[in-house]
């Protein structure tokens, strides 16, 4: 099962990107950084003390509310059940948490409440964290939402250096696109993220996607289209962490 799954990983790095837009470089996303107006997105690991399980949930059920106060809300919350690709220790809960701007981020992180609520949910449950600070990409794509029947994919992507890598892994992106779909792959986020937080290396990207069967999943990775184009997507990685899980919220 777990290199059937190492299959279906890969093939969903082909994201529907527009033809020719590639920006994963380095440099310009430090220099570029985030726009004051620009919608944000907190992407959070939580790795959780042995029976602190009902303590963390007041986190969801009580940050929400908090976050309303800044037009923000936590957008989705991933329970893995599986490393499929790369060495990561299983987290027990990842979160995705959208602001509207950078502004509202750091004010709630100085929000009295939110200050209090750490204090009495995440110190005595949370054994540690990794987390990313992170925005839209700027590629085109259908952005559809899912439910919690979904299986749910988490891909941290990391590029060879150099731009030769960039354009053979966009060229499998164009070629793939016209594939995916029909075997019921959808995609939810594409993010870049900025900075970082923990011992985690930041990647390049953050994809998050569902699938409607794992019926769909195997006819997609067995398609002999998509067997084509895979050492073209191989060639063009550096590293790949694959998480996949199901949605709690």
């Amino acid at each position: 099962m777990k290199a059937f799954i190492v299959g279906v990983i890969l093939a969903m790095l082909s994201t529907c990107y527009t033809t020719g837009q590639t920006n994963t470089n380095e440099g310009q996303l430090v220099k570029k950084g985030i726009m004051n107006n620009q919608e944000i997105i907190n992407v959070a690991f939580f790795y959780l003390k042995k029976g602190q399980e009902k303590t963390f949930e007041k986190l969801r059920s009580r940050g929400n509310v908090l976050l309303e106060k800044y037009g923000a809300r936590i957008e989705r919350v991933i329970k893995p059940t599986m490393i499929a690709q790369g060495e990561l220790e299983l987290p027990n809960e990842i979160h995705f948490a959208v602001y509207p701007n950078k502004e509202a981020l750091e004010s709630f992180n100085k929000d009295p409440e939110f200050l209090a609520l750490k204090e009495e949910v995440v110190a005595p449950s949370v054994e540690k964290m990794y987390g990313f600070v992170t925005k839209k990409t700027d590629f085109e794509f259908v952005r559809e939402i899912g439910d919690n029947t979904k299986t749910y994919g988490i891909a941290l992507i990391y590029f060879k250096q150099g731009e030769k890598y960039e354009t053979q892994f966009a060229q499998y992106h164009d070629e793939a696109c016209a594939i995916i779909p029909e075997f019921g792959t959808h995609f939810e986020r594409f993010l870049l993220p900025i900075e970082s937080k923990g011992e985690l290396e930041k990647p390049n990207e953050i994809h998050r996607f569902y699938f409607d069967s794992q019926e769909g999943m195997k006819q997609m990775v067995s398609d002999e289209r998509m067997q084509k184009l895979f050492p073209k997507r191989d060639g063009s990685l550096s590293n790949l962490i694959f998480i996949l899980g199901e949605a709690i919220q």
